[in-house]
């Protein structure tokens, strides 16, 4: 059995995807738990450039979600302007629930993509146009896309919620 580079650095890459998954769920103090989500989008980012050689979606990862994203996260974050422990007290009967969704989204992302990943991995420049990407995201996996907008929405009210004081 010949190992390949490129499987090699896909399941690095997804051990590492995962890890930083795993970091914004458990990790207590919100900020680091925000610096593992934008650890988490980047490594993203170099998954799309290295593996699928997509630069156009890889720098759109990093322009749109780790940058305008994690400003909405991080102003979210200091909207909360929550004291030491106060953040814990919020979040700890959530926390099962938030693995689990993380969870749930990773077993939908594998049954979705999973089967199709190996014919994108191709460690080179595919020469796919704009045009064509678009085509996919609004025809084929224009279900993914809308989950991921109803995804942020939902990630949006569930920060209000935390931010709402108790009266």
């Amino acid at each position: 059995m010949i190992i390949n580079l490129w499987d090699v650095l896909f399941f690095f890459l997804a051990v590492l995807i995962l890890l930083s998954a795993l970091g914004v769920v458990f990790l207590k103090n919100p900020v680091y738990s925000a610096l593992s989500l934008l650890a988490n989008l980047c490594i993203t980012a170099v998954m799309y450039l290295a593996l699928m050689g997509a630069p156009f979606i890889a720098m759109l990862q990093v322009i749109v979600y780790a940058g305008a994203i994690m400003v909405f996260f991080l102003f979210v974050l200091m909207l909360m302007n929550l004291h030491k422990g106060e953040y814990e007290d919020r979040i700890a009967p959530w926390r099962f629930l938030f693995g689990l969704g993380a969870v749930v989204l990773f077993v939908i992302q594998v049954v979705v993509l999973g089967v199709e990943w190996k014919g994108w991995v191709k460690g080179g420049s595919h020469g796919v146009s704009i045009g064509e990407i678009s085509h996919l995201i609004f025809t084929r996996y224009m279900l993914a896309f809308e989950l991921v907008s109803v995804l942020i929405f939902v990630a949006a009210l569930g920060a209000v919620a935390l931010a709402k004081k108790k009266l």
